[in-house]
């Protein structure tokens, strides 16, 4: 597709020498570079190390179902962090953040309250709420991107936006406004 001699964009330019079209590579993937310049890789550790814990033992993980069970909590399990899929990372933050109390409440059960500390941890739990909100509005803005008749024109636009919520969601946090957080509202009433 975008080989310099042989590709279509070669071809095109050969074709077409001094043309005004813009080529864009995996556009889908610019919303990617965004998760680059966050640092999110402590967060982003400790909780693919929390859900590793519990995934990856058996004995563990059906222990950890059968707790969820019999609490009766809204969700089964903890999802798998997938590095290939980074968008993973939304859903898995967002299930372990809706998770937390009942994580903790677990591993005190089994006497292994070390597993858990961060989130029982501040300063960390408001970075993991930030992060969580904020993979979300990455998540809504991955899935309006996919998809069957998706033109360039649309996604485009859908980026164009997105890079003006994000000057919006600036602007928010430094009035300390955490309308689109909820995440982080919620974590900072709880304190």
């Amino acid at each position: 597709m975008t080989g310099k001699k042989s590709g279509f964009l070669g071809l095109f330019n050969q074709n077409y020498p001094g043309n005004n079209v813009l080529f864009l590579h995996c556009v889908i993937h610019q919303d990617a570079l965004c998760k680059s310049v966050l640092n999110m890789k402590p967060v982003l550790d400790a909780v693919v190390k929390l859900v590793n814990t519990i995934r990856s033992r058996g004995l563990t993980h059906r222990q950890f179902r059968d707790f969820l069970q019999s609490v009766q909590s809204e969700y089964s399990d903890v999802l798998y962090y997938t590095k290939v899929r980074w968008f993973s990372a939304g859903c898995v933050f967002e299930r372990v953040w809706q998770l937390k109390d009942d994580i903790v409440s677990f591993f005190h059960e089994k006497q292994c309250s070390s597993e858990c500390e961060m989130l029982e941890d501040t300063e960390w739990l408001s970075d993991f709420a930030f992060f969580t909100d904020l993979l979300c509005h990455m998540s809504k803005l991955n899935a309006k991107m996919q998809g069957k008749n998706q033109f360039i024109d649309y996604i485009w636009a859908h980026l164009k936006a997105f890079k003006l919520k994000l000057n919006l969601f600036a602007g928010q946090l430094a009035k300390n406004d955490l309308f689109s957080f909820l995440e982080v509202k919620f974590n900072t009433l709880s304190k």
